[in-house]
């Protein structure tokens, strides 16, 4: 019996010893996992966030120079800016919800205000297109800047990017 016993002491304590190991391999691949699922939320939010500021640029760029192009007396193509214009709306609204989703509570209402302000562009450029003055264009590209870089200043503060 203590032949037996002898025997199964050494076996026992080397299937815990493997049972151990396996558990903590477990434990460091889920551990990798986590940080790695982390990492791929923080890559997506800052994505969304690039391209919801590249878009906000890209509206305030085109209201500035089809001011500028008005001023200037050139003939603009008012078609084709309300489409632009439609498209970046379209995309600052896309960007807007998936900001909503993967980014910070802090930037609801910042991304609220953002909406709040594209809503009426597009009815001012058709207004811009009919009346020619181009002037109409320019506060609304000011204001725009104004909330990118809002934008830009919170997600560089301690509490904008801290959820990462």
């Amino acid at each position: 019996m203590t032949d037996i016993a002898g025997q199964l002491i050494p076996v026992a304590s080397a299937l815990a010893g493997v049972a151990l190991t396996l558990l903590g391999n477990v434990y460091l691949e889920r551990s990798k996992w986590r940080q790695t699922q982390r990492s791929e939320r923080r890559a997506r939010s800052l994505e969304s966030f690039a391209d919801l500021l590249q878009a906000i640029t890209d509206i305030a760029r085109t209201l500035r120079q089809t001011a500028e192009q008005i001023d200037e007396g050139r003939d603009v193509d008012m078609q084709g800016v309300a489409d632009r214009i439609d498209d970046l709306i379209g995309q600052v609204r896309r960007q807007g919800t998936v900001a909503r989703i993967v980014g910070p509570r802090s930037t609801f209402s910042l991304i609220t205000a953002l909406e709040g302000q594209i809503a009426p562009i597009y009815r001012l450029v058709a207004e811009v297109g009919r009346s020619s003055n181009g002037a109409a264009l320019v506060e609304p590209a000011r204001q725009l800047m104004k909330t990118r870089d809002a934008f830009i200043d919170h997600l560089r503060s301690a509490d904008g990017m801290s959820w990462l």
